[in-house]
């Protein structure tokens, strides 16, 4: 009898799932269906609006000379750029940015910065496009809370068109930046930053 029922029970299941996986229904999804949709929603879809928002990037490291010393630092930046858009990518002709550089010393201010850069694509190297160059000057000011001064810098960089984040903006791009600070009638100090930064590219 154990036997029969154990026979009937598995027969019962199996017809049950070829009846859930019939191509001819027209119903709606199954409940399970309905939760694995609504999660995914709900997590994906506010992680790729965080992500390009707040535009997570990895920082650029360096270092900042002060009075003949040098410190370690790492500099986070970010900005909204204007390009030209050519066939694979965007190509940002003026950015505004602001960034933040922490200094490994506790003798040594955090720096924070808001600056203009001007680009200089360099479109004709690579026709392919597969890494969009260039360089870039730039002027600002900063602050280290309580002393504020200006920054000149300049600085290479190259981006490859096909990697942008998210799919959407920012665009992230890779080089070096050399920055020339100075406090408004105090000293002078120099900082040399390279790695990632991000712009939010139109």
């Amino acid at each position: 009898m154990k036997k029969y029922l154990v026979v009937i029970l598995l027969l019962s299941c199996f017809i049950l799932r070829l009846d859930a996986q019939d191509s001819t229904r027209t119903d709606d999804s199954t409940t399970e269906e309905k939760i694995a949709l609504t999660a995914m929603t709900g997590i994906i879809v506010p992680l790729a609006l965080a992500g390009t928002v707040i535009s997570i990037a990895p920082p650029s490291v360096g270092f900042v000379t002060k009075n003949g010393t040098n410190y370690g630092s790492l500099n986070f930046e970010s900005g909204i750029g204007i390009g030209e858009k050519k066939e694979t990518g965007i190509f940002s002709d003026w950015r505004a940015g602001v960034s933040y550089s922490h200094i490994f010393s506790s003798r040594v201010r955090d720096i924070y910065r808001a600056e203009v850069k001007k680009d200089f694509n360099f479109a004709f190297i690579d026709r392919r496009k597969l890494w969009l160059s260039g360089f870039h000057v730039s002027v600002g000011v900063l602050t280290d809370f309580p002393n504020d001064g200006y920054t000149i810098g300049v600085g290479a960089w190259a981006k490859s068109p096909w990697l942008s984040y998210f799919g959407f903006f920012p665009q992230h791009t890779v080089g070096f930046t050399y920055r020339y600070n100075k406090y408004f009638g105090g000293s002078d100090f120099h900082e040399i930053t390279m790695g990632m930064t991000s712009s939010f590219t139109f």
